[in-house]
């Protein structure tokens, strides 16, 4: 388990290869993310000064810097890519977002897609891809898949697919796998376990509950479990997933478990 220092600022940005801790600054309208001295880049928009405004996820993706973040009742994703700026509005209830090529996937919790008539109309889709250089916004699941979305919990994506894990309306936890050339949900599987949260390992999905890591298979079934220093998790205020690695933020340090070096 890697160990790092916290700073006042900081939070970790996850990458395929591996992630690294950032420092950020606000500066009423302005957000800057620094990779220790270097500036990786300057977010100017209003909507950083508002008193609810917090930084929820970082991902380094090729020449990407992608920014989930939150502002009172909503949710956006900055990209900063060859020196632009992209903003998305996402409306409120955003569960989790990947990177993958020049796409965007974002996932709603129930909050998001049975929101209010203030919500935005893209969250009833449940998962939606969005072209960060266009802006096209596609929803991916057909009506029949949405009604058994009762309560999205995280998502993952190997080399093929993206893996959904949800919790049903029956109390039963299930993961619905998104298959990226199909475009089709495929094998829905019900788990007799449970489940916080999903990792990926090249084409190898794994699950996480509590101070355990499952490596599992194509049907959910545990292969092989890892333990979590149990010290180290009861001292987490916070707990975040991105790609390989699970990241327990702790009041003075980040513990980083990088899956392909256990």
């Amino acid at each position: 388990m890697l160990k790092i220092k916290k700073q006042a600022q900081s939070i970790y940005a996850f990458k395929e290869t591996g992630g690294e801790v950032l420092n950020f600054q606000i500066e009423k309208d302005c957000l800057k993310l620094f990779s220790g001295e270097e500036i990786l880049c300057e977010i100017n928009d209003e909507i950083i000064s508002n008193r609810y405004f917090r930084i929820n996820k970082v991902i380094l993706s090729d020449e990407k810097i992608c920014i989930f973040c939150h502002e009172e009742a909503c949710d956006y994703l900055f990209i900063s890519c060859m020196g632009k700026i992209f903003k998305y509005i996402l409306g409120e209830g955003v569960e989790d977002f990947l990177i993958i090529n020049d796409k965007a996937y974002v996932i709603y919790s129930e909050e998001g897609m049975f929101g209010g008539e203030e919500n935005l109309p893209i969250a009833e889709l449940g998962l939606i891809k969005i072209d960060i250089f266009t802006g096209e916004i596609t929803g991916l699941l057909d009506d029949n898949v949405l009604e058994t979305l009762i309560d999205v919990q995280s998502i993952s994506c190997n080399s093929k697919r993206i893996r959904i894990l949800c919790y049903g309306d029956d109390g039963n936890d299930f993961t619905l796998d998104y298959d990226l050339t199909s475009k089709k949900v495929r094998n829905k599987v019900v788990l007799d376990y449970t489940v916080s949260g999903l990792l990926s390992v090249g084409d190898n999905f794994y699950a996480w509950y509590r101070n355990r890591i499952y490596q599992v298979n194509e049907s959910m079934e545990i292969t092989e479990e890892i333990i979590i220093d149990k010290k180290v998790y009861d001292e987490a205020f916070s707990i975040c997933t991105g790609y390989n690695e699970l990241v327990l933020e702790s009041e003075n340090e980040f513990n980083i478990v990088q899956l392909p070096k256990l």
